[in-house]
């Protein structure tokens, strides 16, 4: 052991165990702790330094504040090494001009591993002590009880430390009078949030959010400020298409040396891989504060639970052991997915018989038109998606969903304007089914309209088909097995992969199932298309005295 490390900082204790590998962490941790060391040596060329005082002066304030629940409840708080480690890069980093070198912090752990208290320390640390001028802190949300988790801690902190001689805690505010500061909740359900000046904003659980709407507003009013601070601090979750998986990735790219931001700091603790969810070994990995305030024996019954209940599986690897899993009731899971994108060249399926299913979007959303092609015991699907120029740029900002670069690879067409130009998806579709062979096709009886009548006016064969169980179940089935047994092929369209990854299927009492529009995550029409398609073939076969869905009989159509 290294005679020096009696003069180290917990903190750089930490990186040093770290980096030595005494303490078992995943690999996203420890290149955070190489960017420190990388960083340590090249910050003179980079215009940086590293203000040890100021770091434990952050640290040591938010050691002096006490917790106000559970067991440790009027204990002051006594912070551990990872979580030095972080106040320690977040305020000891200093540009040359002396402001803060990280200005946006991405912290990424499981459930019960103090994150809430840390939040709420960092927001009374930047309104109480960091010496801005007026300092405006947000504790931002989507909704407003959510907003009110980590302020609301920090109200109660207020109250049982002596800051409650210097700040007033009221219910939606907690102010300081003599620097005329103040630190709120801040939620999209607030109302407007004009005349915005954060010092400090704080996302807790991000991957609650459905875009990026919450982040963007308090960066745009970054600009006043010379050293704000954006403190991201979250879970795992379901929607690997959403604002917080995006952030997340570019973190990554950042700690793997791929994309550069000087400007932020962040730190993943998760597992190596999905195989380690269950083994007790592997916890502490994404569960830092294993032993203090996560005990094991919690983490083995949730997990035994999980064993149990196949249901409740993708929460634990979510909330307890910080994996990032398909949606919460996934129907397919991605790698079963993926294992169908077959050798067929898409080419050689023109002039063969297929089926098709249109399922129409309301006027400003996606279209789907799916073809299912046939062939011995495999099938094939063909996608094709348009979506209105204004609403896929409305997309791409609010939640980072890739439509540009599927528009640019050919996997969506514009329509122009705000909403569904009909006329320019039903001229797209004569062209594409003067390709092939199209028998059928199914489409969704709720939401027909001119377009259909129009192509059936044009010679193409289109039959309603009910979105009840009674229709949509035994395709729902067989799509589900085809998948699982590998007998279909999507050729990789990714629009397809994006929307099963979203697909949330219900159940009715007899255990029929269907696509859930409603619960699902993201739209869902290519998938629901490409059931109805399989739909519209099965209908046909039933007709047919040889074929294996005879003895099932003809399927309802509601």
């Amino acid at each position: 052991m290294n005679n020096n490390m009696s003069t180290l900082t917990k903190a750089e204790q930490y990186a040093e165990d770290v980096r030595a590998k005494r303490i078992l962490t995943c690999e996203l941790v420890q290149l955070a702790v190489r960017r420190y060391y990388k960083d340590l040596q090249d910050a003179l060329d980079k215009g940086w330094y590293f203000d040890r005082k100021a770091a434990m002066r952050a640290i040591k304030f938010i050691e002096t504040l006490k917790h106000t629940k559970g067991e440790w409840a009027g204990q002051r708080f006594v912070l551990e090494p990872w979580q030095h480690f972080i106040l320690w890069n977040i305020f000891g980093w200093k540009n040359a001009d002396g402001t803060r070198r990280f200005r946006y912090v991405y912290v990424e752990i499981a459930r019960k591993n103090g994150k809430t208290a840390l939040s709420a320390g960092i927001g009374l640390y930047m309104l109480f002590a960091d010496g801005e001028a007026r300092p405006e802190v947000y504790s931002a949300a989507t909704v407003k009880d959510q907003a009110k988790i980590c302020f609301s801690d920090a109200v109660e902190i207020v109250k049982n430390t002596d800051l409650k001689n210097y700040l007033d805690t009221y219910r939606n505010s907690i102010v300081y009078e003599m620097k005329g500061g103040m630190m709120k909740p801040l939620s999209s359900d607030y109302g407007t949030h004009d005349g915005l000046n954060p010092s400090c904003g704080i996302i807790d659980e991000f991957h609650a959010h459905k875009d990026s709407g919450m982040f963007d507003v308090i960066k745009s009013a970054f600009g006043a400020r010379r050293q704000s601070l954006m403190f991201i601090i979250t879970t795992a979750g379901f929607n690997k298409n959403g604002a917080c998986y995006a952030y997340r990735e570019n973190v990554i790219k950042i700690l793997r040396g791929i994309n550069k931001d000087d400007t932020l700091f962040g730190i993943i603790y998760t597992l190596d891989s999905k195989e380690e969810w269950d083994n007790p070994k592997m916890w502490i990995k994404s569960n830092p504060n294993l032993g203090v305030s996560v005990s094991v024996d919690y983490l083995a019954d949730q997990v035994t639970d999980a064993k149990n209940r196949p249901e409740a599986v993708r929460n634990v690897m979510t909330k307890n052991v910080n994996l990032w899993v398909d949606a919460e009731k996934t129907w397919i899971l991605d790698d079963a997915w993926m294992r169908c994108v077959g050798e067929t060249d898409p080419e050689s399926l023109k002039g063969c018989t297929c089926w098709g299913g249109l399922d129409l979007s309301n006027v400003s959303d996606i279209t789907a038109f799916v073809l299912i092609f046939h062939e011995a015991d495999r099938f094939q699907l063909l996608p094709f998606f348009w979506i209105p120029e204004e609403k896929m740029l409305e997309k791409i900002k609010k939640e980072n969903i890739n439509y540009d670069l599927w528009v640019k690879a050919g996997y969506v067409k514009v329509t122009p304007g705000n909403v569904v130009d009909y006329d320019f998806v039903k001229a797209d579709i004569l062209l594409i089914i003067e390709e092939y062979d199209l028998q059928s096709t199914a489409y969704d009886r709720w939401n027909s309209s001119q377009t259909i009548i129009d192509l059936q006016n044009e010679g193409m064969e289109c039959n309603p088909f009910g979105q009840g169980y009674g229709s949509m179940g035994a395709p729902t089935k067989e799509f589900e097995k085809l998948v699982l047994t590998e007998k279909i092929e999507h050729f990789g369209n990714p629009v397809l992969r994006w929307m099963l990854a979203s697909t949330v299927v219900k159940t009715d009492p007899a255990g029929n199932i269907k696509p859930d529009k409603e619960k699902s995550v993201q739209k869902i029409d290519g998938i629901v298309a490409s059931i109805m398609a399989l739909g519209e073939w099965m209908t046909k076969q039933a007709e047919e005295d040889n074929n294996p869905y005879n003895e099932r009989g003809m399927l309802s159509l509601e």
